[in-house]
């Protein structure tokens, strides 16, 4: 029978051998985990792309915030924050484009996807005020709240001056001369929307913002009549003479660099009524997400 001493030797032992065949249990699966991980990675990233082909915005959605949850790391991962901006602006939803464009800088702030990530923000923001009833009845959106316009006109800038060999910069340039005169077109109407009320002075202060911090806009002309009539109903005959001599020498915004933010842009939150009828914008164009992972 044997002793105190040998049975516990005996059970340390087996608790050694135990040890030993867990341990190499461990190792003999240790690539069978990862090998299941990316298989079903590469499956869900495939849902969604095929759901991305077919333009089911819900599914593709989905599909990329769940990818995203369950495998946080790696090229999948980093191609699914990418993609999920491009899929919530065609889904409509602006809130989740501009802060999934904001994730996707602060987790890879030197991904060579950055421009795009700031142009798809800048192509956002320019929508939020986008109704297509309103425009189909011929309602000019650009006449209504100018915040995002301000915010996408910020994105656009950041795109051209950060990363101006971006393929993206041509495309931004654009949209920053369109904003522009969107810009005029918004303080001209608040200038008439002032003087159809006869309060002259406030029409004449918009009027001169217009010709003063949006030159070379088609808005500058039509602004120096409205200032004139302002002038004039004022009193100021001699001023008003001297605005109609000055419509044939405009000022010049010059150059082909980027147009200064307008100050009048900054805190801005009046809402006009908008004009009776207007053209309708340029159509938005949403280059699909670069790939970082075929």
């Amino acid at each position: 029978m044997p002793t105190d001493s040998e049975t516990g030797s005996m059970k340390r032992f087996a608790l050694i051998l135990l040890a030993i065949g867990l341990l190499g249990g461990c190792a003999s699966n240790d690539d069978s985990p990862n090998e299941l991980v990316n298989a079903d990675v590469a499956e869900l990233y495939g849902e969604a792309a095929s759901a991305m082909e077919r333009g089911d915005w819900e599914t593709a959605t989905r599909d990329l915030e769940s990818l995203q949850a369950q495998y946080p790391f790696g090229i999948y991962a980093t191609q699914a924050q990418l993609d999920i901006i491009y899929v919530y602006y065609r889904a409509g939803d602006v809130a989740s484009t501009v802060a999934a464009a904001e994730r996707f800088r602060r987790i890879n702030p030197r991904h060579r996807a950055v421009p795009y990530s700031w142009y798809m923000q800048g192509l956002a923001l320019e929508e939020k005020n986008e109704d297509p009833v309103k425009r189909l009845v011929g309602v000019d959106n650009t006449l209504r709240d100018p915040v995002p316009r301000r915010q996408a006109f910020d994105a656009y800038a950041t795109l051209v001056e950060d990363y101006p060999d971006s393929e993206y910069v041509d495309r931004a340039r654009e949209r920053l001369d369109i904003l522009f005169a969107d810009g005029a077109r918004f303080q001209l109407s608040v200038a008439r929307f002032y003087a159809d009320r006869e309060a002259w002075v406030a029409a004449a202060g918009r009027a001169i913002t217009v010709i003063n911090e949006f030159p070379d806009t088609p808005s500058v002309e039509p602004a120096m009549d409205l200032l004139a009539l302002a002038y004039r109903n004022l009193g100021l005959d001699e001023l008003a003479d001297g605005v109609i001599a000055e419509k044939e020498s405009l000022p010049s915004r010059g150059g082909d660099g980027i147009p200064e933010m307008p100050g009048i842009y900054e805190g801005e939150e009046i809402e006009v009524p908008p004009a009776p009828s207007a053209d309708d914008a340029p159509g938005r164009d949403a280059p699909e997400p670069p790939s970082n992972v075929l």
